[in-house]
């Protein structure tokens, strides 16, 4: 009887062990289960990460600025006395050689012209800047530079900008001593209300070769014949 006894106390210590033991053992994992992840920054900047933008704030790139495109200097073209000197020779020319009346008067309307012209030349300035083609007078002895006035044939300021040139040229063309420059713009309203060009003529008493340099640096329209 006491042996029977434990047996059975023998028999149910062994199985309560056995039931402990399955119940907390830890099962191993499968080497198909097991995943490796990659850690990544909490702001990484993804498509889905709406924090993705703040990466970019306070990232350590270098900014490179964009080159800026260097603007046109303002030019106050050189005065020419070339015409001057050339009608004062033809009038002084004419003074010498000529035997009567009329040759005299030629001359001396020459001789007017050519000290007009020399007049106009230490005075008058052709000024290009950013925007606009004008004449300037001059005062005092270091140039300064003022407002010429209005047009006195056409009226209006003497200034044009170089979007409203639609032509320009020197005469006589191809000629080493030009004597007018010739240029239109529509920029000038005309008495009956249209702008479809008006034309300038003025004495050939600057640099010819900077003025036609800087009508094509400028960008001023010219017709090609």
């Amino acid at each position: 009887m006491v042996s029977s006894r434990l047996l059975l106390s023998s028999s149910l210590a062994l199985l309560v062990q056995a039931i402990s033991s399955s119940a907390f053992a830890t099962a191993p994992l499968s080497s198909s289960r097991v995943e490796r992840r990659q850690a990544r920054p909490l702001f990484a900047a993804e498509e889905n990460n709406p924090f993705g933008f703040v990466q970019g704030l306070f990232s350590g790139g270098t900014a490179v600025a964009e080159p800026k495109t260097p603007a046109i200097p303002d030019v106050v073209v050189d005065s020419d006395y070339t015409l001057a000197a050339v009608f004062a020779s033809i009038g002084l020319g004419s003074f010498i050689l000529g035997h009567d009346i009329f040759t005299s008067v030629i001359g001396g309307l020459f001789v007017l012209l050519a000290t007009l012209f020399a007049v106009q030349a230490s005075r008058i300035r052709f000024v290009f800047d950013g925007e606009a083609f004008e004449l300037k007078n001059t005062s005092g002895k270091d140039d300064q530079l003022s407002d010429s006035g209005e047009n006195f044939v056409v009226g209006g300021a003497n200034r044009w900008k170089y979007d409203s040139f639609v032509n320009y040229e020197f005469f006589p063309k191809g000629s080493p001593i030009p004597i007018l420059v010739y240029f239109k713009e529509t920029q000038t309203i005309k008495e009956d209300g249209s702008n479809d060009g008006q034309i300038h003529f003025f004495p050939a008493i600057a640099n010819c070769k900077q003025l036609k340099e800087q009508f094509e640096l400028r960008g001023c329209a010219k017709v090609i014949e």
